[in-house]
C-alpha cells in the first residue's frame, strides 16, 4: 500500500514538473438539455483543449427523471476527429418513458477511452 502511495505521488509531482497544464482534453463551450414529448434533446459545442487530435468522438447523455428513472444515448459528433483548438457541434436525442427531467449528464468518449476528461458547465 505504501509503495502505491509513493508511486502515485511520484507520478503526480512528475506530471506537474513536466508542465502538464491540465488533465482535461475537452471543454464544453455551451450546451442545453431540452425536454420534448417522449424525450430530451441535448445540443451544444465542444472544444479540443488538448495538444493532440481526438478521434472518433461521441457525446453521451444520461437523463435522470422522477424516482431516479434513467435513460441514456450517445451520438457521434458531426466532426468526429477534432484537432487541437477546434470546436465541434454535438446533438444527442434520448427517448424517455417519463414526463419530467430532473437532471441531464453529459460526457464524451471514443472507442479507446471510456470517458474523456471534460470541463462541463451547467446546461442553459
Amino acid at each position: 500500500m505504501k509503495r502505491l502511495l509513493v508511486l502515485f505521488l511520484t507520478l503526480a509531482v512528475g506530471g506537474m514538473v513536466l508542465g502538464q497544464s491540465s488533465a482535461y482534453r475537452l471543454r464544453v463551450v455551451s450546451w442545453s438539455c431540452k425536454a420534448f414529448s417522449r424525450g430530451v434533446l441535448v445540443q451544444g459545442t465542444v472544444r479540443n483543449i488538448s495538444p493532440r487530435p481526438l478521434q472518433d468522438l461521441r457525446a453521451s447523455v444520461r437523463v435522470i427523471g422522477p424516482g431516479l428513472r434513467m435513460a441514456t444515448n450517445s451520438a457521434a459528433l458531426q466532426d468526429r476527429n477534432l484537432m487541437p483548438g477546434e470546436v465541434a457541434l454535438f446533438e444527442v436525442r434520448v427517448r424517455t418513458g417519463f414526463d419530467s427531467v430532473n437532471r441531464c449528464e453529459l460526457w464524451f468518449r471514443n472507442p479507446r477511452v471510456v470517458q474523456i476528461a471534460t470541463l462541463v458547465p451547467n446546461p442553459r
